[in-house]
């Protein structure tokens, strides 16, 4: 698997993970001590799906695509 497909394939996996953090906070009672626990899991979550968007981006950017000939 190429380095492009890893990266995307994190960035996927921490955006699934970040959407289950949010569901779970949908949850529960507003302000609560547990939503805030929650809460802080969320952001967690939401860090690491920046990161892996922008370490999938900058490969992205970084890789010569073979150019297409026009027929």
């Amino acid at each position: 698997m190429s380095a492009i497909q890893d990266a995307r394939k994190r960035r996927d996996l921490a955006l699934q993970a970040w959407r289950q953090e949010l569901m779970v906070l949908n949850t529960l009672k507003a302000n609560s001590p547990e939503w805030k626990k929650q809460w802080n899991a969320v952001e967690a979550a939401r860090v690491r799906y920046d990161k892996a968007s922008m370490e999938y981006l900058d490969l992205l950017a970084n890789t010569e695509f073979p150019k297409r000939e026009d027929s």
